[in-house]
């Protein structure tokens, strides 16, 4: 809870909003739903980015797709312009986010930003090797997605940083995307969450991407596996032991819906079954 909350801008430029959040006991907010979980009661101000219009938007060109950073998961999952693999991949996995009403109110950023283990986006943006644009002002870096989950954005990101927007390629012939979870009724919160990506080429595995959450406190890529993948034949046996794999490279979290050893059995399963579906798409 805030309780030493006594400002709230209303930035309508990037560099406005920066120079906001450079100030002490300050923090951004877009679409709000991860304020409740906020545990830095010194928060005396919040920017709200939203009305800054070069953080809205939502192209494709023949490319890279382009998701500004307060563009809502609802506009994703309904958007006419996303198209091709990655797009349809995209809308395929916004449209499992939550309720109408959230998917209304999460932002493409902040789903990535509060990097909490019940998103989904982000585990679409690693198996389709996105990457961030931070903003500090005028100056900006380009970071693959990797990398700032892997450091956490709280602690990537300068003071008076924000993520502006993710830019995710566009992929042609010859590759394949599935994305499955397990949750007991659509809107509660995913019990397990699996993403695969494979590209062919003369018959062979030349690329693969395996990424899960839920099952991990943060989103997870499970690069031993996806190694282990490549340059092999799509074969059962090699999908099996890259399953086994991934279901081994991490440390499992548990809580009331599940344990660790049940998560670790069905995810590999999960994992199995994505291969497969991605191998089988890439054939098409």
């Amino acid at each position: 809870m805030l309780k030493k909350l006594t400002q709230f801008y209303h930035p309508t430029t990037i560099e406005e909003a920066c120079k906001l959040l450079a100030k002490p006991k300050t923090a951004v907010i877009a679409g709000g739903t991860a304020e409740a979980l906020r545990k830095d009661d010194s928060v005396e101000a919040l920017v709200d980015i939203t009305h800054i219009k070069e953080l809205s938007h939502l192209e494709q060109d023949a490319s890279t797709i382009k998701i500004g950073a307060t563009t809502t998961i609802q506009e994703i999952y309904k958007s006419d312009k996303l198209k091709g693999l990655s797009g349809n991949f995209l809308k395929q996995v916004a449209g499992t986010v939550a309720a109408t009403a959230l998917r209304n109110t999460i932002t493409a950023g902040g789903n990535l930003a509060a990097q909490l283990w019940w998103s989904d986006l982000p585990v679409a943006y690693l198996i389709l090797d996105a990457e961030v644009v931070c903003r500090l002002g005028k100056p900006k870096r380009t970071v693959s997605v990797v990398q700032i989950i892997n450091d956490t954005p709280a602690k990537f990101l300068k003071k008076g940083e924000i993520i502006s927007e993710i830019q995710v390629p566009c992929f042609g012939d010859n590759t394949g995307c599935d994305f499955r979870k397990q949750i007991k009724t659509h809107h509660d919160y995913p019990t397990i969450t699996a993403a695969s990506r494979i590209t062919l080429k003369n018959g062979m595995i030349s690329e693969a991407r395996i990424a899960c959450n839920a099952v991990t406190p943060f989103p997870f890529r499970c690069q031993e596996a996806e190694k282990f993948l490549v340059g092999k034949k799509p074969s059962a046996e090699n999908i099996e032991k890259a399953a086994e794999k991934a279901a081994n490279s991490f440390k499992y979290r548990e809580d009331f819906r599940a344990s660790k050893e049940y998560r670790q059995e069905v995810f590999q399963v999960m994992v199995r079954r994505s291969l497969e579906a991605s191998i089988e798409a890439a054939k098409k």
